[in-house]
């Protein structure tokens, strides 16, 4: 008995410490890539795209608080001319949920060109949407824009795509500074590493539209042309 509390004891410990060890990864491997935060609140340099993740969208159509901090933080990099387009990034694969054409009407009403939205409809994890970036659009640097707590993965797997990447920070909503999101952030960093390195999941590949075009071209979802 005792020498299976003792294997269980060391099972949990080794768990505990490479849990924390990816965790600790992801930080130090990205920690000069990110910027917009209070450590580091310098702009990020150009890039041909500011890359936006999609989130959440309310019953009303309306973006939740995440994604506005998304879009808004896009939104300023595109109006300080860091980037001359927005790839906008989401689930769009449902009926009667879609968050890419909200992402995409709250640009167009805070003044960003129609040419200059591109919208990926099967963003539906962040590993599709950086495979994506790479493959259907054609993306070689890119700013992506997300939340402080989301940002190491998102480069991780966008480096992964051999993306030339930096983050910018997007302002944080209530929920994002929950033990539950930062519970879920940590087991999806650990998902994305078995993603990269063994997993491999197939992705949606579309024919290539790439982001020096117009992004209007990109508006209707491929069933829909």
């Amino acid at each position: 008995m005792r020498k299976i509390i003792r294997t269980m004891l060391i099972l949990s410990i080794s768990t505990v410490v490479l849990v924390g060890g990816i965790q600790l990864a992801f930080i130090w491997a990205t920690r000069d890539v990110i910027f917009g935060s209070v450590s580091n609140p310098n702009l990020p340099h150009p890039a041909q795209v500011a890359l936006i993740p999609g989130a959440s969208v309310l019953p009303n159509k309306k973006p939740s608080n995440t994604l506005l901090g998304r879009l808004r933080a896009g939104i300023d990099l595109y109006n300080k001319q860091l980037v001359p387009k927005l790839l906008l990034s989401g689930d769009n694969t449902r009926k009667f949920y879609d968050e890419v054409h909200t992402m995409r009407d709250y640009c167009l009403r805070h003044g960003v060109k129609g040419e200059d939205i591109f919208l990926d409809h099967a963003g539906v994890r962040t590993y599709d949407t950086m495979s994506r970036a790479k493959t259907s659009f054609q993306v070689r640097t890119a700013i992506v824009v997300s939340q402080q707590l989301y940002l190491p993965r998102a480069l991780f797997l966008a480096r992964a795509q051999g993306l030339k990447v930096e983050g910018y920070v997007a302002e944080s909503s209530s929920f994002d500074n929950t033990w539950q999101a930062i519970g879920r952030e940590y087991l999806a960093r650990l998902k994305s590493v078995l993603d990269v390195y063994l997993l491999k999941p197939d992705i949606t590949q579309d024919e290539p539209k790439p982001v020096s075009g117009d992004g209007r071209s990109t508006w209707k979802k491929i069933e829909e042309n």
